[in-house]
């Protein structure tokens, strides 16, 4: 876990409880206001899941794509058979059992962390199953910011990351 880890959970901890009482008391209603507040309560977990179940590397990576989804940011992406363009980043999120899920454009991408090794560079990552049967690529608008390399210095102990670039590894502490 970083720094401010547990201060960021108890954070999403109040702010999901509060959001399912509200949704308790809301079961039967059935507007669009009401699965908003639901669809808030399933996005404060899945944020909760960044932090708590996933690898390093591939916190990095959604942190990334999050804040390119703030920044009005783009996203590439192929994997196997399926290529997408440069779009728009729709949903991320962490699932149980760490399956994280990303949707850009027409496209909804997942896989499970666990099942899974990185390769970071500055504005794309790799990801390769454990046997390398299988391999994602992730093309980013704009690069990794410095501070958030620096943020996740760590990264270089886990035994998911197979490589980081350079002009990154620079950067860590």
């Amino acid at each position: 876990m970083l720094r401010d880890d547990e201060k960021l959970l108890d954070s999403f901890e109040q702010v999901y409880r509060l959001l399912e009482q509200v949704t308790k008391s809301l079961t039967d209603q059935k507007c669009i206001y009401a699965e908003k507040i639901r669809q808030w309560e399933d996005e404060i977990k899945a944020y909760g899941r960044i932090i708590e179940e996933i690898s390093l590397p591939a916190r990095l990576i959604l942190e990334h794509i999050l804040l390119l989804k703030f920044r009005s940011g783009q996203m590439a992406m192929e994997a196997e058979n399926i290529t997408q363009v440069f779009s728009a980043i729709g949903d991320v999120r962490v699932e149980k059992f760490g399956i994280i899920k990303i949707t850009s454009g027409d496209v909804e991408l997942s896989w499970r962390d666990e099942l899974y090794n990185y390769l970071i560079y500055p504005d794309k990552v790799e990801l390769r199953t454990n046997d390398e049967k299988t391999t994602i690529k992730l093309f980013f608008s704009q690069s990794f910011e410095e501070k958030d390399i620096q943020k996740f210095s760590d990264i270089k102990e886990s035994l998911q990351l197979l490589y980081i670039h350079p002009s990154l590894e620079k950067h860590i502490h």
